[in-house]
């Protein structure tokens, strides 16, 4: 559980990664170092994982964005399951990957940006061709970069949460 300054600092931080601990502390009323011990607590029990720009995808060439909703045939195959998570997660054009329950038996979710059609196909041909085996069902949803009308930004949520506590 954090205390009150510490989530004060975390707040700061979640509202402007790039602020300086000599502005958190002017605007926080308290001391440099006090900040930077809080903001150094932080970082090592990981409520802060990583500081990030969070890029126009528009801007740089990223002109697909697909949700892709999958089935895992056989969970009693982990070792394949655990290959299978980590050359999801290691796949650069994937955004956000996560394991549950939905959509007709689905158990899995991922987000990928692509360039283009042709990035996209490439990208899901090779996951089906050596995950197909392990993989029931797969469903994607498609959409063009410009038609993404609130962009993926945790630190809404994160605020509220430490608000409400």
């Amino acid at each position: 559980m954090l205390k009150k300054k510490e989530k004060d600092v975390l707040l700061k931080l979640i509202e402007n990664g790039r602020k300086t601990d000599k502005q958190i502390a002017k605007e926080l009323n308290t001391t440099q170092p006090t900040v930077t011990r809080i903001r150094q607590k932080l970082e090592k029990e990981n409520y802060i994982l990583k500081y990030y720009a969070s890029p126009a995808f528009k801007k740089i060439g990223m002109n697909i964005i697909v949700i892709t909703i999958m089935q895992w045939t056989d969970y009693s195959k982990t070792e394949e399951l655990k290959n299978f998570i980590k050359d999801i997660k290691a796949n650069n054009n994937v955004i956000c990957f996560a394991r549950g329950n939905g959509l007709s038996g689905r158990t899995a979710f991922f987000v990928s940006a692509h360039k283009d059609m042709k990035s996209y196909e490439d990208f899901i041909v090779d996951i089906k061709s050596r995950w197909s085996k392990y993989i029931r069902e797969i469903d994607q949803f498609i959409s063009s970069i410009e038609n993404v009308f609130k962009p993926f930004d945790h630190s809404g949520a994160a605020s509220m949460a430490l608000k409400e506590e």
